[in-house]
Parts: C-alpha cells; sequence; structure tokens
C-alpha cells in the first residue's frame, strides 16, 4: 500500500511537472490530484526539491530499464537502437518548454545532475551498440566510433540544453532528423534494408 501510494504521487507529479512546469505546481495541487492530503504526501517527501529530485530519479531508471528490456528482444543492435530513438523522442515530446527552463533556472543542481546522467548512461550505451552492430554487419565497419559518438553528444547538446527549452516544436523535428541522419550514417547495406522496414512497419 505505502509502494504504491509513492507511486501514484511520483507518477502524478511526473505528468504535472512535465506539462505546466514545476514552479506554479504547488504540494496542494498534487494532493488533490492524488485524491491524498498534503500531510500524505509530506510522509513520503520532504519537500517540494525532494519530491522533484525523486520524479528525475524514476525517470533515469525508466531509461535504465529501457535500454535493458530493449536489448533482451532485439535481434540486432540496430533495433535495438531504433527503439531507443523512439523511446527518448516520446520521452522529449512529452516535456514541455517551461519545465525545462524553469528545471535550468531554478534547479541548476538537478538539471546538471540530468545532464551527467546523458554522459554515464547514453554515451556507454551508444559506444556499445555500435561495437556490437560492427560485429553484427549492420553498421559499417570502417566507423569510428569515438567520432561519430561525439558528434552526436555535441548536436544533441545544443538541441538540448540551447533550443528545446525556448522552441520545443521545431528542436523537436530537429531531434528526430538527428537520430535518423545518425542512423544512416551508421548503417551498413545490410542495416539499411532493416532500418527501412522497420520504419516502414511504424508507418503502416
Amino acid at each position: 500500500m505505502v509502494f504504491k501510494r509513492k507511486k501514484l504521487i511520483l507518477e502524478q507529479s511526473t505528468n504535472m511537472f512535465f506539462n505546466y512546469g514545476i514552479q506554479h505546481i504547488t504540494m496542494d495541487d498534487i494532493a488533490k490530484k492524488c485524491g491524498v492530503s498534503k500531510k500524505t504526501i509530506y510522509k513520503y517527501f520532504e519537500n517540494k526539491d525532494d519530491l522533484l529530485c525523486q520524479v528525475i530519479e524514476l525517470q533515469i531508471k525508466e531509461l535504465k530499464k529501457e535500454i535493458f528490456e530493449n536489448k533482451q528482444i532485439s535481434e540486432n543492435a540496430l533495433k535495438e537502437l531504433m527503439l531507443f530513438f523512439d523511446y527518448v523522442n516520446e520521452l522529449f515530446f512529452s516535456i514541455s518548454a517551461t519545465f525545462g527552463k524553469e528545471l535550468k533556472k531554478y534547479y541548476p543542481t538537478i538539471f546538471l545532475e540530468v545532464i551527467k546522467h546523458k554522459n554515464t548512461i547514453v554515451m556507454p550505451f551508444l559506444f556499445e551498440n555500435i561495437k556490437i552492430g560492427k560485429q553484427e554487419g549492420v553498421y559499417k565497419k570502417d566507423i569510428n566510433t569515438e567520432e561519430i559518438c561525439e558528434s552526436f553528444n555535441d548536436i544533441s547538446k545544443i538541441i538540448f540544453l540551447d533550443g528545446f527549452f525556448y522552441n520545443p516544436g521545431t528542436n523537436q523535428n530537429a531531434l528526430k532528423f538527428l537520430n535518423s541522419l545518425f542512423l544512416h550514417r551508421l548503417v551498413s547495406i545490410e542495416g539499411l534494408e532493416t532500418l527501412n522496414e522497420f520504419n516502414k512497419n511504424k508507418t503502416t
């Protein structure tokens, strides 16, 4: 019961923060949305900062879970990477510009923690994925893994840090374009067939 109630509060808080930002959402708003008293929320969270930290931690756990599960169900590295990009795109589209701007402005420590996890989770995943994809033949053998990952990291950083929070619609498309460009730069002729088939199935 305790776990379910805390999970409910985290899930509802995540939706509210992502949709409306952080500053204008109060603990009273969250309590009302969850159908519990504010006193109940304070049993699990010290304050709104603590709640926000745990919301971010939950997203990090979900990201790790997604990476692990995609590896289990994917027949090769390319399909694993395509599923990962689909997940990231969907998450990216669910976050409002208000949330991003307020996180960066009012909660810089938490914001930097998010950036750190990008470097400690996403980049190692990409390095490993490319290594395996080369061995499987779905990626080009002559790809410089370090170079292409650094380029991807630099461009995605610009979208995430400097663009998305101020023009989310345009930069959502930019992220989709970057992911598509990255995949097409990676794939071998064999991999291109898999990529085209995957995209075809998504649109039917």
